[in-house]
């Protein structure tokens, strides 16, 4: 063979090889892993088959396996008065952020001590501590962040809510993820419909996730459905993105055993670019 053309042969050979790899590598970087989990304030059962540990260790070793790129977390009580330890309140969604080595961000939904509404809920919007809520952890940095109260009409039991972060992804993507937690005895049409509305100015791709406490089929989820594409679902508990602009690489569901009364959701998801 004639020397002059080896050169060549080799850039070709490193073209073919090396763009190979940089186009599985940008395809990766566009796939995203997304557990949902009601977790139930933490409440594991013990050995005695009593829920009153409050430690995360056995949450962020359940899901360290998974090596979620976000988790989003129902029924998370958070720097509560039962949670106290050596007479401090604690920050249970950081613990569980640091242990995963996560971006966290915690939308509360109401304060613990006005569970049954008596008072309006403006008058502990400055509270740090006896909250309720949902919960964000994400592999990536969290930009901006957002929260809402939804709708607590007749026939419903608690407030609820959802809280919105922007996310910086490493291909210098922008993304939503939202989670949120319907009410578990009414109000879900209602609330699907404030959410729906809270969310039309999302100018990025979304994430949407939660236990809506409805069935598939449900109204309020054929109306989240004019909007998001579902992605996953056991149960009550969803996962959805943003109308036409992820595909659906896979779906299962894990049991908690006695972790919760739920059980996680995972899905990998595309963004489509």
């Amino acid at each position: 063979m004639n020397t002059r053309f080896y050169p060549y042969i080799i850039l070709v050979l490193f073209v073919m090889v090396f763009g190979g790899f940089s186009s599985k590598a940008k395809a990766q970087d566009n796939r995203f892993k997304v557990i949902t989990f009601n977790v139930l304030s933490f409440e594991q059962e013990d050995k005695w088959g009593e829920r009153n540990s409050f430690d995360v260790t056995p949450y962020s070793d359940f899901l360290k396996d998974e090596n979620a790129d976000f988790i989003i977390l129902n029924e998370v009580e958070n720097r509560s008065s039962r949670q106290m330890r050596d007479g401090k309140y604690i920050d249970k969604v950081q613990e569980i952020a640091d242990k995963l080595g996560m971006f966290a961000i915690y939308g509360y939904s109401y304060n613990l001590n006005n569970k049954q509404g008596q008072n309006p809920e403006e008058n502990y919007t400055y509270c740090m501590n006896e909250l309720y809520g949902n919960a964000i952890l994400s592999r990536y940095p969290i930009i901006a962040s957002r929260t809402m109260q939804l709708p607590r009409p007749a026939g419903s039991s608690d407030q609820r809510g959802a809280v919105v972060a922007e996310v910086a992804l490493p291909s210098g993507d922008i993304i939503a993820v939202v989670a949120t937690h319907f009410d578990h005895t009414g109000g879900q049409q209602e609330q699907a419909e404030a959410l729906i509305a809270f969310l039309n100015d999302t100018k990025v791709p979304a994430l949407l996730a939660g236990d809506l406490n409805v069935h598939p089929g449900a109204s309020p989820i054929e109306l989240i459905g004019t909007k998001f594409d579902q992605m996953g679902n056991y149960w009550v508990d969803y996962i959805f993105a943003s109308k036409g602009g992820w595909n659906k690489i896979s779906e299962k569901f894990v049991d908690a055993g006695k972790l919760s009364d739920h059980d996680p959701v995972i899905v990998e998801v595309e963004l489509k670019k």
